[in-house]
């Protein structure tokens, strides 16, 4: 049985309160902790809340004379107490809960999206491979090795109206070709 210590100037009348404290404690520690044992499982946990109980009734010294039931109001406290600590309990494990599925839940998106970035990825390079020659050279040298019109024409001894042209016409193709994958994100 652990004591609450008081650190106080002795005077009579706090004299007398820490011993009618005193009296209390031993009156009603093991009891509170059997009602308290009764809602948590945890002899610590137990421990605590029974000393915070008389903590409070300590701190609330002053108005104890009002209390018409010391043993009701000493439940309550306890009681309450429990109470609280299940509930911060179970709003910690709906949290961890609801953090673990959104978790899961990512995971299982991510997986989903990297399988259809790959299968996209796939299509891309097979439509590409389906272009005409001088359509894909110009296409590729645009849209994946990123040079500007001018580079490509210079380049490859065309105009810049022709680049453009197989440019137009590539993604004409590509628009078709991935058709299918397009309609996905519309």
């Amino acid at each position: 049985m652990k004591r609450i210590r008081l650190h106080t100037e002795k005077t009579e009348k706090d004299r007398d309160d820490c011993a009618s404290f005193d009296n209390l404690f031993r009156l009603y520690y093991d009891k509170l902790l059997h009602i308290a044992r009764g809602y948590v499982t945890c002899q610590k946990d137990a421990e605590e809340i029974v000393q915070n109980t008389f903590l409070k009734l300590w701190e609330n010294r002053s108005d104890i004379g009002s209390i018409r039931n010391i043993n009701s109001y000493l439940y309550t406290l306890t009681r309450n107490g429990c109470l609280d600590l299940l509930r911060h309990r179970e709003v910690r494990l709906d949290y961890s809960e609801k953090k673990k599925s959104i978790q899961q839940q990512f995971l299982k998106d991510e997986a989903a999206s990297l399988l259809l970035e790959n299968e996209l990825q796939k299509k891309i390079n097979e439509s590409i491979e389906l272009l005409p020659d001088k359509c894909k050279e110009v296409f590729v040298k645009s849209r994946i090795e990123g040079m500007k019109r001018k580079e490509i024409a210079t380049l490859l001894n065309l105009s810049p109206r022709t680049v453009d042209n197989h440019i137009a016409n590539a993604l004409k193709h590509m628009r078709l070709h991935l058709k299918d994958f397009i309609s996905l994100f519309l």
